[in-house]
């Protein structure tokens, strides 16, 4: 029976969802949407017998830029005033590496415990402070970066054979919130949600995985469906629910190589701040409220409510391939890129190719 739990197990390899931390954020000027917030690659199928152990480590590039024919203007959340403000960033990019310990621990030959650490490290460059009379309505440029551990995640799964050739994986996470989140802007004034390492909330994260051997030790099919819920934190902020849907096949080419291609279908819904509504002052507005010299920003709606941000949530399918190599028996490096096929960010940052290299080791 253990033999035969290992050559399903090995069936699975090339399915994982790597989170962000990860809350990095659902927002696209934040970098998720990017290879490491969905990209699948081998380690949520990892269920150990009881007792056994796994460690890997997994680094992810990715840039998120404006698309052409938008604008990048987008809007702001100012948590200390408690307001929306449209139109009063425009934004230029964003440079996110994800650094990602993930441990397995076989609980019982069944059960795995998984610790997920994320270490990021952030560059942004936008413009802020659109509107305002004191930088003549055309903003004022920011370079801001950060670093550090993000949201750490404690995932639990649980593996069942439904036939011999078949594995089920389903998964249980908690996010917990441990990144930072009060990094200040040049303004001295409290950076936006999205651009902090953490999310300063909980969050719940069920996924269940399936694999099918179709040829048994050369090909086999895989599909992941996991839902991400984060509630929300003490800053009157909560980051949209986040759907991923992502299947694909692995060929073993080689004894030691195998080959992976992968959809990854991705849906963020609008994330939502309970405060007023404004909007920047252009340089044509002249009344008594709105006056680009006097007011601003010009007020729409005073009332303190939970509201969406317009320029917030996305939907992103991406084509994934990958090889993973067996360097040693219980060694194996990985490497994938994410090629973005359907991208639609609501005005906002859009991700490039990411890239996702790896390596696991068990013991």
């Amino acid at each position: 029976m253990g033999i035969t739990w290992m050559r399903l197990a090995k069936a699975g390899l090339g399915v994982v969802v790597l989170t962000i931390v990860m809350g990095m954020a659902s927002k696209a000027y934040a970098s998720c949407g990017s290879a490491a917030c969905f990209l699948l690659t081998g380690e949520e199928s990892t269920v150990h017998q009881e007792g056994a152990l796994s460690v890997g480590i997994s680094y992810a590039y990715t840039i998120t830029k404006l698309q052409p024919g938008t604008s990048g203007l987008i809007t702001a959340v100012d948590q200390e005033s408690r307001q929306l403000i449209m139109n009063e960033h425009a934004e230029h990019r964003t440079i996110t590496e994800l650094t990602t310990l993930d441990v397995n621990y076989g609980l019982t030959n069944n059960l795995t415990l998984e610790l997920l650490v994320p270490y990021r490290h952030l560059k942004h460059t936008h413009i802020i402070e659109r509107g305002s009379a004191d930088t003549g309505g055309a903003g004022m440029y920011e370079a801001f970066q950060d670093s550090g551990i993000g949201d750490v995640r404690v995932n639990m799964k649980y593996s069942y054979l439904p036939t011999l050739r078949s594995l089920i994986v389903v998964g249980f996470g908690v996010d917990l919130p441990t990144g930072n989140s009060h990094a200040n802007n040049i303004n001295g004034t409290l950076q936006e949600p999205s651009l902090q390492l953490g999310r300063r909330a909980w969050g719940i994260v069920p996924s269940i995985l399936q694999s099918y051997e179709i040829i048994p030790h050369v090909l086999d099919q895989f599909a992941s469906i996991s839902y991400q819920h984060a509630f929300t934190g003490p800053g009157s902020y909560r980051y949209g629910d986040v759907y991923v849907l992502s299947g694909g096949v692995h060929w073993i080419a080689l004894n030691k190589v195998t080959l992976t291609g992968q959809f990854n279908w991705r849906y963020a819904v609008h994330d939502e701040f309970t405060g007023s509504l404004a909007r920047v002052a252009e340089p044509g507005d002249n009344s008594p409220d709105c006056s680009f010299a006097v007011v601003s920003p010009c007020v729409l709606d005073p009332e303190i409510k939970r509201r969406p941000i317009p320029t917030t949530g996305s939907t992103m399918l991406a084509f994934s391939p990958g090889i993973t190599v067996a360097v040693r028996e219980k060694l194996r490096a990985y490497f994938f890129v994410q090629a973005p096929l359907v991208r639609d960010f609501n005005n906002n940052l859009v991700p490039d190719v990411g890239y996702l290299a790896g390596l696991s080791m068990s013991f």
